[in-house]
């Protein structure tokens, strides 16, 4: 793994078309881990929220793990009805029911000695879930119609974005399985709580999908890099890519990637200042006021440090990012304070 740097993006081994791309402490840590449980057969169970690359993840855990030249197999288990899902992962034989005109190998055959990406789980219907409890326990599988037990060895990973706990208190889910798929539980942060990944990403994209689109690469504005930076991203990584995108296409006749090549959700823009930062509106309840002279340089930074804090709901890394200094600094200072105190 390469080592972390603290002013550019590490592109963790094993990533796919450098989609692993991480800056921000979070999501260095989360790829830390990401890897460590790699080198295991453990269980992974992957929550987050839609288009946060929780399928970007689970493939960087298959690609650095020993069964990395096996088949990883990957099945929405939201997109298929009860009847076909069924089929699709513990396969059928021949006459099993009408349209069954052939034997059909499952995901856990096809997965045999590689992974097995059981993506959003939770939208499993209750009649499958204890069968699929049972393929976990037994580690065979019984093909829809068949009477032979078939030994599978994939290793499973699962994705949700729902609260999988509070789904299994509600009866929408199975606690056993959950418990059964919940031994190594990775959670990944929305892209709002991973500010110093954006840029990162937006620029990485800005290369790769000019090269699909058949488009010169095109760099990104100031005030552009500025108004990324502060969008909320609501749809999380995959929103990012559309924005990218729209952007290029925009811009193809242009020297550079500027805001009004930038297309967000309608009426969340980030607005921009004169200078180019996000301008707050006037009933911004974090904005800081206070006449020249009348507080020690000590006391202007500490309110500063603490309101931005508050803005950012603690969330350091999004605060470091907004003041300009690095999020040792803000740890650092939050130290100092308590002392004081």
């Amino acid at each position: 793994m390469t080592q972390p740097d603290a002013e550019h993006p590490t592109a963790f081994s094993g990533a796919e078309d450098g989609e692993a791309l991480a800056r921000d402490d979070a999501s260095r840590k989360l790829f830390a881990m990401a890897e460590t449980v790699a080198r295991t057969p453990s269980t992974v169970l992957i929550h987050g929220e839609t288009g946060v690359g929780k399928e970007v993840l689970a493939r960087f855990i298959h690609l650095n793990s020993k069964v990395a030249r096996g088949p990883m197999v990957a099945i929405n288990c939201a997109a298929l009805s009860a009847s076909l899902i069924e089929s699709e992962l513990f396969g059928h034989e021949k006459g099993a029911f009408s349209g069954a005109t052939g034997q059909h190998a499952g995901a856990f055959e096809r997965a045999h000695g590689g992974t097995l990406l059981l993506d959003e789980v939770s939208e499993l219907p209750l009649e499958l879930q204890a069968k699929l409890l049972r393929v976990l326990q037994e580690r065979q599988v019984l093909r829809v119609g068949g009477t032979r037990p078939i030994a599978t060895d994939a290793r499973i990973i699962a994705t949700t974005n729902r609260d999988l706990a509070g789904h299994v208190s509600a009866g929408h889910f199975r606690q056993d399985l959950y418990f059964r798929l919940n031994v190594f539980p990775l959670e990944i942060p929305p892209l709002r709580e991973r500010p110093d990944d954006i840029l990162p990403l937006a620029r990485h994209y800005a290369t790769t999908l000019a090269g699909r689109l058949g488009l010169e690469p095109r760099e990104f504005s100031a005030q552009a890099l500025e108004q990324l930076a502060a969008y909320r991203y609501p749809g999380n990584v995959r929103e990012l890519i559309n924005i990218v995108e729209r952007a290029l296409i925009l811009a193809s006749t242009s020297a550079c990637i500027t805001t009004e090549h930038l297309i967000f959700e309608p009426g969340a823009a980030p607005a921009l200042s004169s200078e180019g930062r996000s301008a707050p509106t006037s009933n911004d309840e974090h904005t800081v006021q206070f006449r020249a002279g009348d507080m020690p340089l000590t006391d202007v930074r500490r309110v500063i440090i603490e309101r931005t804090l508050e803005r950012f709901e603690g969330n350091r890394s999004r605060a470091a990012h907004e003041l300009g200094v690095s999020t040792r600094t803000i740890r650092n200072k939050l130290k100092d304070y308590d002392k004081k105190n």
